[in-house]
């Protein structure tokens, strides 16, 4: 399995993925098949995943401080309502079998491409409406139940669920995503550590690469438009969840 050629797989891949955990939460999604394709069993393979994404979660926050600073009330809402729910996908996941990964997985990619979407109807005060506040409770807490779960496509869903609740800016609600799945993802480690074989080996291996793509998302995000970032990420999820789709149902 460590050949110099399945490192550099690794490497690059986590590169990528940790660039795209800051921008979006996409990490899982790059890294998953490169962890598979170098001989890692699934599960294994997606735990081993959790441990390395704290580094770039951490980068990602650390990158996101001036963002993190404009609503300071809200991250803590979202990130203990991601978290909690976490805790219960944790459990499930110890109880999962390996082949319902594949097929939950680009449902939820597709459903949060779609989501992304639509346009937003807040009130003419440009505030959220108060249902909309109640399901967020709701949608936060299961996204966090799918986060400890799996965490593929947890990025995208949170972030598309986060569109539909906030008038802030993506940079902004990109920042809380990221406190989020930081606060989420402690949590599922410190279960899977005593719970789930992961492989430590691999772990230093793609944490560098994780560190430094986590710290630059954030800053490629602060230049590029809100609404470039939503259409540009639902579309991209959306063929995303295709790909995936085929690979799990045909």
């Amino acid at each position: 399995m460590f050949t110099l050629t399945n490192i550099i797989i690794l490497v690059v891949t986590s590169i990528i993925s940790g660039t795209l955990n800051g921008v979006v939460g996409m990490a899982t999604l790059a890294l998953y098949p490169a962890m598979l394709y170098v001989g890692i069993e699934p599960i294994t393979a997606n735990v081993t995943i959790t441990v390395g994404l704290l580094f770039s979660d951490a980068s990602a926050v650390l990158s996101s401080r001036k963002e993190l600073k404009a609503d300071v009330p809200e991250t803590i809402k979202v990130s203990a309502l991601v978290t909690f729910g976490s805790l219960f996908g944790s459990i499930i996941l110890l109880y999962s079998s390996t082949e319902s990964f594949k097929k939950v997985v680009p449902i939820i990619i597709l459903f949060s491409g779609i989501l992304m979407a639509l346009p937003k109807k807040h009130s003419s005060a440009g505030k959220v409406k108060t249902w909309v506040k109640l399901v967020s409770i709701i949608a936060l807490a299961a996204v966090g139940v799918y986060e400890g779960y799996f965490g593929a496509g947890t990025g995208v869903l949170l972030t598309a669920v986060l569109s539909r609740i906030t008038t802030a800016p993506y940079a902004e609600y990109n920042a809380t995503r990221n406190m989020a799945a930081l606060c989420a993802d402690i949590l599922s480690v410190i279960i899977f550590i005593f719970t789930i074989p992961i492989d430590w080996l691999v772990v230093p291996i793609i944490a560098v690469g994780l560190f430094l793509g986590g710290y630059l998302g954030p800053i490629v995000v602060r230049f590029i438009p809100s609404k470039v970032m939503q259409y540009g990420i639902s579309i991209f999820a959306i063929i995303v969840s295709l790909y995936l789709g085929y690979q799990a149902f045909f």
